[in-house]
């Protein structure tokens, strides 16, 4: 009876402001400190402020926002604990989708990757944080995506919107250029097709940005 219609697609306007609001803490544009309120980001986007209530509420669930004062909503600070929680789910489920993406390897999505790669590759020596910062996240996600799992991209997403707007405690150590030769070599893994070295380069990347994440949030406890 309805074998000739089509599937309708529709976006709500809830969900078009969630989307927005994880770009901006994906992409970089939130930072531990710093805080946004209903009113601004509604205003940004140019619509009421109840979707972007619920989609603060959203992210407020997955741990992703919080409420700093009053009004203001801000990126909560990871816990030393939920950072060793953090660092071992993502050794598991990010080193499984290099490994699920090597086996899926092909010439536009190394293409990609590679532009990917030298974008961020040139934002660190131009020193432009926020731009490394989009750009580490999409040379990841581009990688997760040629896994070629739904779910498991879903996963890591959830994760990284916790984890990525602490990426900026990396630049003041310096540590932009020691992650760019972790992704070079995990891009070259791939290019020959060597998944377990790609796996390798992946894991020595969430490690060590681990270590000088954790290093300056004890600092701040001790100053604090």
């Amino acid at each position: 009876m309805f074998e000739s219609l089509a599937p309708v697609k529709r976006e709500t306007l809830q969900s078009i402001v969630h989307a927005r609001l994880c770009d901006l803490i994906l992409e970089g544009q939130l930072a531990p400190g710093e805080s946004v309120t209903v009113a601004s980001i509604a205003k940004a986007l140019d619509v009421s402020p109840m979707p972007v209530r619920d989609a603060i509420s959203r992210l407020m669930a997955l741990g992703a926002l919080t409420v700093v004062s009053g009004r203001s909503i801000g990126v909560p600070r990871l816990g030393l604990e939920e950072l060793d929680d953090m660092l071992r789910v993502r050794l598991e489920i990010e080193a499984t989708a290099v490994r699920w993406a090597a086996g899926n390897v092909d010439k536009a999505f190394l293409g990609a990757l590679e532009t990917v790669l030298e974008k961020m590759e040139e934002a660190e020596r131009s020193d432009r944080v926020k731009d490394f910062i989009r750009s580490n996240h999409d040379f990841h996600f581009t990688i997760y995506r040629q896994a070629a799992s739904p779910l498991l991209l879903q996963l890591i997403s959830n994760i990284w919107l916790r984890i990525n707007p602490h990426f900026h405690l990396l630049h003041r150590h310096g540590h932009y250029r020691v992650s760019n030769r972790q992704h070079r070599k995990m891009f070259e893994a791939l290019q020959n097709g060597d998944g377990e070295t790609a796996v390798a380069a992946l894991r020595e990347d969430i490690e060590s940005a681990y270590k000088v994440i954790s290093a300056t949030l004890s600092e701040g406890d001790a100053t604090g």
